[in-house]
């Protein structure tokens, strides 16, 4: 599969930031919400907001994986598998997300961010300066 995308990067507050559109699977809803996702090759694992995993399970012990601890938020966490679709992929991926609280980001709000062992394992990415994200879906997902 040769899936290639492009995804401008947007100026938030002085930022420029790439942004993927997610959606992530939400039982308590009964569909999926759509969530915004950044990029970030410099975090181990992939996080998960607290307050929109909140907003769409109950329980998750069935998706529980594993405790991980995040060393630059001083956290020893849960991570559970989470069924997300990005929208630019037309993917479907189930991901280890470990769950942290945390808020603004360089000025934008995302509900998802990606990690290098969980997302950037599947794809590969590359920046072109502060413009455009290019990110290419490996054959084997």
């Amino acid at each position: 599969m040769s899936n290639y995308i492009e995804i401008p990067f947007i100026t938030l507050r002085g930022y420029a930031v790439p942004l993927l559109k997610a959606e992530i699977e939400c039982p308590r809803i009964g569909g999926n919400l759509l969530i915004y996702a950044l990029p970030d090759s410099g975090s181990r694992f992939s996080l998960i907001n607290k307050k929109t995993l909140n907003e769409c399970y109950n329980n998750l012990e069935d998706r529980y994986l594993d405790t991980v601890v995040l060393t630059n938020l001083n956290l020893h966490t849960k991570r559970y598998k989470l069924k997300f679709h990005f929208m630019e992929l037309n993917e479907n991926l189930e991901i280890p997300v470990a769950v942290a609280d945390f808020g603004e980001i360089g000025g934008i709000y995302p509900s998802l961010i990606l990690g290098r062992d969980d997302f950037f394992s599947r794809v590969t990415i590359c920046f072109d300066k502060n413009v455009k994200l290019l990110v290419k879906i490996n054959s084997r997902i």
